[in-house]
């Protein structure tokens, strides 16, 4: 099937007599009437669940989902993309090792890098991922590296086809974060990846409704990350599981609208008042890495910093400020405040976010209507 069809059936088998939407297994442990029965569900010998933190039906629904849609071996699904990340990270490089990281990467990584993974001996190597001489050097004795398909908030699109030969060729393991793509947009693992993983509160979900993180890829490192994440309580619950799996049915249809409308506002944004820059993966041109599109992030320098950032917000009447993305909704973020808040301000003039960076999430409402919003809230009149 082709990934559109694959969105909508993967997960699950029907056969006679099932229920078309999933059921939903809110039970935190099942009834055993057998203890070799009960032994034998406990150690993954035989199809089943037993205790809630270990083991749920639409949990494991969302992790094959995933992992068929990014062709991998397994998943794991948690509480939140930065438990995905956590759990990716210490499966693929369990002792402390050096980490090379792309500069560009959103702001609760870093964060957790620097304030987690360093203090327990880790180091921490943030590298221009677009200068391949610099990975090239930043790799040599690495543990792990890690990049995003599309970055946070500037929507840059490193190489990951070249990233991942490079890591290929010196051991050393390649974690994406897929979550401004998604697997309707790019596969990581074919282009190299080791793992990769999602915040599926974003497009997975797709209606702001839910919290929810997941890491695909080869069925032993999941093993690791799975045992690890039933020992420490992150897995994911049943109704997230469940609303994000409903999500999924919709994303080609939505990521579909989201491109176009991210690129249509993208184009029309470069002539309105006060918007000094336009980032968006391919507002330029195709991108190979992205060959369908692009999803519904772009971001902008608007002049005048803050202080025209509020005065803008105060005359949308459609677009909203929300601090996440990925929702059905056009919403702008204010990474100063948001994303890049743990940086200082040196870091993020370093990384091209300055008081005047808006991000946004571009919604699937109808495309006019949303560049009409922008063109009304930042016109002079």
């Amino acid at each position: 099937m082709k990934p559109a069809s694959r969105a909508v059936h993967a997960g699950r088998e029907l056969s006679a007599r099932s229920p078309l939407a999933p059921d939903l297994s809110q039970a935190s442990v099942h009834v055993y009437t057998d203890l070799d029965d009960y032994d034998a569900v406990a150690r993954g010998e035989r199809p089943g669940y037993y205790y809630g933190r270990n083991s749920n039906a639409n949990r494991e629904m969302l992790e094959r989902a995933i992992a068929e849609l990014e062709g991998a071996e397994a998943g794991v699904a948690t509480a939140s993309g930065m438990a995905a990340l956590h759990g990716a990270i210490l499966a693929l490089a369990p002792k402390p090792a050096t980490i090379v990281a792309t500069r560009e990467l959103y702001g609760g990584t870093a964060a957790m890098l620097r304030q987690d993974f360093e203090p327990a001996g880790y180091e921490v190597n943030f590298v221009d991922l677009g200068d391949l001489d610099a990975v090239r050097r930043a790799l040599q004795g690495a543990g792990l590296l890690i990049a995003e398909t599309i970055t946070n908030p500037l929507c840059g699109v490193p190489d990951l086809e070249k990233l991942g030969r490079m890591a290929r060729e010196r051991g050393v393991p390649f974690v994406v974060d897929n979550t401004f793509a998604t697997p309707l947009l790019c596969r990581p693992l074919e282009l190299g990846a080791t793992a990769v993983m999602h915040s599926a509160t974003k497009y997975l979900g797709g209606h702001s409704d839910l919290v929810a993180g997941v890491i695909v890829g080869d069925a032993q490192t999941m093993s690791v990350a799975r045992a690890r994440s039933a020992r420490t309580g992150t897995t994911l619950g049943p109704f997230d599981a469940w609303l994000a799996l409903r999500g999924l049915r919709t994303l080609d249809v939505r990521m579909r609208r989201h491109s176009d409308n991210s690129l249509a506002l993208a184009r029309a944004m470069r002539a309105m008042p006060g918007v000094a820059r336009v980032y968006h993966p391919i507002v330029d041109g195709p991108n190979r890495i992205l060959p369908d599109g692009s999803g519904g992030m772009m971001a902008f320098d608007l002049d005048g910093g803050r202080d025209a950032v509020q005065r803008m917000m105060t005359r949308f009447k459609l677009v909203t400020f929300a601090a996440s993305l990925g929702g059905v909704e056009t919403t702008i973020s204010y990474p100063e405040i948001t994303s890049h808040r743990s940086m200082s301000a040196e870091e993020r003039a370093a990384l091209g976010v300055g008081p005047g960076t808006v991000r946004v999430s571009v919604g699937i409402e109808e495309a006019a209507d949303i560049v009409a919003d922008f063109s009304q809230a930042l016109s002079h009149e």
